[in-house]
């Protein structure tokens, strides 16, 4: 080093040894910029990670609920308390800033990214709305309308089924789906919308909360060593577990059950069961097209709250069940009141709705498919209606009110118009059956007279409905002592099959109409429900509880079926060749549940 060089670095005060140019200074500077810059891109990105358990509902029920949708609303929030309750971290309402964040947003995905939720569940709901009218008020109208009746507020039925599903948000491909399906029904829309949604709450968990948990997301929690996350998750981790579980234990006592069924049978014919093990099915009318059946499923799931197994009840059916299984449905709706009916063509199909206990109607589905509401009553009930061939009558028992006694009732098929009417007038209705498109055969005994005396016979009356006005053309006076109940005819109309009321158990009969001459046959037992053949030849019938059959000419009975299920409801096919039935059972599931099953067996 030099004098110079020495002087000014005394000068300066610098060590000369640890001097540093300033151009050297710039990396380091950088340096440790990227880190500050990295540490907040760091925080910034963990602000906005999407928390690997919170959860967005954004279900559209008539909008969704930070919209104003009151039933998406309720809908969310069950949601929401169940996802709580195990241990996920829903998007709850009522928090100012949840709701500017909502408001802001372009879609249900925008939401939940800047809501910060790993998960997003959607559903679009439309439900179905159907107002049913009142007798006197058609269907929107007011009391104020022209014309209408103040005599009640209505009844809104709501149906919706739709997809639901469960989308990561970092997920490219196509989310998870499930279906969720209910119905609701009340006097106004908004009612029934909160009852709506309050159902589908229910099934949306059902779908949603098994969904997550197999989300590789959940299931890097669940295999990690996060002793706080793995416990919060723990209650859902057992509620899927047991569902699993619960669910097939269900599947396999149906299964058993239905082995039991067909195990158990000692009958001289075999039968065969055309519905599922846990149905609960209604026969009406056996046609050319199978036999027509009312149905009144359920769905099982386990209950998040409690883990006990209940079930959904879905919408119930009037269908045609072919032998094979294959159905056409016909009608889809609330409850079906007593068995559906049709003609023996197969068409038309006439049965009594239940309207929430709000009104009865009597519906027929055409031959077209198409379903028509003849009469809509809230006070009427109609009762065991039966289709006359031909398919322009029918008859049914109609009780002006609950606790009243039924009138014998003939309408018209083509507009509900009354044809016949024979009130009870306080004498005994012992059954009906058609004889012909417009000739109908009926038992009845006539109330006792006031003053005493004999009480009066009971007859068996055939009324010509074909005639103006409708006339009895044959009238049989039943023997005193005896009572004569539950007729059936056979196809052409000459004979009726029926049970016989007197000493000793009830037997069997058949009586020749032109002739009333009444032949008895020993049923081998208490007798009941018989069904005559279409060709008149053979009788089945109910033998406490189980199906047997009785032949005409020898009055020789043999047991078509024998088990320790309870049996009822015969018919025969069109053809002869075999006989339907109802085979009852308790729920193997349920124990407060009846199940009902279709079967049949063939004629020997």
């Amino acid at each position: 080093m030099s004098d110079v060089e020495g002087a000014e670095g005394a000068e300066t005060g610098v060590d000369s040894q640890h001097f540093v140019p300033k151009r050297r200074i710039w990396p380091a500077l950088l340096v440790f910029g990227a880190l500050l810059a990295g540490a907040a891109g760091y925080g910034v990105w963990l602000w906005r990670r999407p928390a690997p358990l919170r959860v967005l509902v954004a279900v559209d029920l008539d909008g969704t609920w930070w919209e104003g949708s009151e039933p998406a609303a309720v809908l969310a929030d069950r949601v929401a308390e169940h996802l709580t309750k195990l241990g996920f971290e829903p998007v709850r309402g009522g928090d100012p800033e949840v709701a500017a964040v909502l408001e802001k947003a372009s879609s249900p995905e925008d939401a939940a990214r800047a809501l910060r939720a790993a998960f997003l569940v959607t559903s679009v709901l439309t439900p179905q709305v159907i107002e049913h009218p009142v007798k006197g008020r058609p269907a929107g109208a007011t009391p104020e309308a022209p014309g209408a009746q103040p005599q009640g507020k209505g009844y809104v039925e709501l149906r919706a089924e739709g997809p639901i599903a469960v989308r990561h948000l970092d997920d490219d491909g196509a989310p998870e789906q499930g279906t969720i399906s209910s119905w609701s029904g009340a006097p106004e829309k908004p009612e029934a919308m909160r009852l709506l949604a309050r159902s589908l709450a229910t099934m949306a968990v059902d779908e949603v909360v098994p969904r997550l948990l197999e989300h590789p997301t959940v299931k890097s929690v669940l295999e990690s060593s996060d002793i706080k996350r793995l416990a919060q998750l723990q209650p859902a981790k057992d509620y899927v577990k047991y569902r699993k579980q619960r669910l097939a234990q269900a599947t396999e006592a149906y299964d058993a059950f239905g082995q039991q069924r067909r195990g158990q049978e000692q009958g001289a014919g075999k039968v065969t069961y055309h519905s599922a093990p846990g149905a609960a099915d209604t026969l009406g009318t056996v046609g050319p097209a199978g036999a027509l059946v009312k149905t009144a499923d359920v769905t099982p799931f386990i209950s998040p709250g409690s883990l006990d197994l209940n079930y959904n009840v879905r919408m119930e059916t009037v269908v045609w069940r072919a032998p094979d299984g294959t159905e056409k449905p016909l009608w889809t709706g609330y409850h079906v009141f007593s068995q559906p009916s049709a003609a023996p063509e197969g068409a038309p199909v006439l049965f009594v709705e239940d309207l929430f206990g709000w009104a009865k109607t009597l519906t027929v589905v055409g031959a077209d498919g198409k379903a028509r509401r003849l009469r809509v009553d809230p006070e009427h009930r109609f009762v065991g209606p039966e289709v006359a061939p031909g398919g322009k009558l029918a008859a049914l028992y109609d009780r002006a009110c609950r606790e009243c006694a039924g009138d014998l009732l003939v309408v018209s098929l083509d507009d509900g118009s009354e044809r016949y009417l024979l009130p009870l007038d306080g004498g005994e209705f012992h059954g009906f059956a058609w004889l012909g498109p417009s000739l109908l055969a009926h038992l009845y005994r006539p109330a006792p007279p006031p003053e005493g005396g004999d009480a009066p016979r009971q007859a068996l009356s055939i009324v010509d409905l074909g005639k103006t006005p409708p006339a009895i053309v044959r009238k049989i006076e039943v023997p005193r002592g005896e009572t004569w109940a539950n007729p059936s005819a056979s196809a052409d109309g000459r004979r009726l099959a029926l049970v016989q009321f007197g000493e000793g158990l009830p037997r069997l009969a058949t009586v020749e109409v032109e002739t009333g001459k009444l032949t008895a046959h020993d049923p081998g037992g208490r007798a009941d429900e018989p069904a005559l053949s279409p060709d008149g030849t053979r009788i089945a019938f109910n033998r406490e509880g189980d199906i047997a059959l009785l032949t005409v000419a020898t009055g020789e009975t043999l047991a078509l079926t024998s088990n320790r299920f309870p049996e009822r409801s015969p018919r025969f096919s069109p053809d002869g060749k075999r006989v339907y039935f109802q085979s009852l059972g308790q729920d193997p599931n349920y124990p407060r549940r009846q199940v009902a099953l279709i079967a049949s067996v063939e004629v020997p």
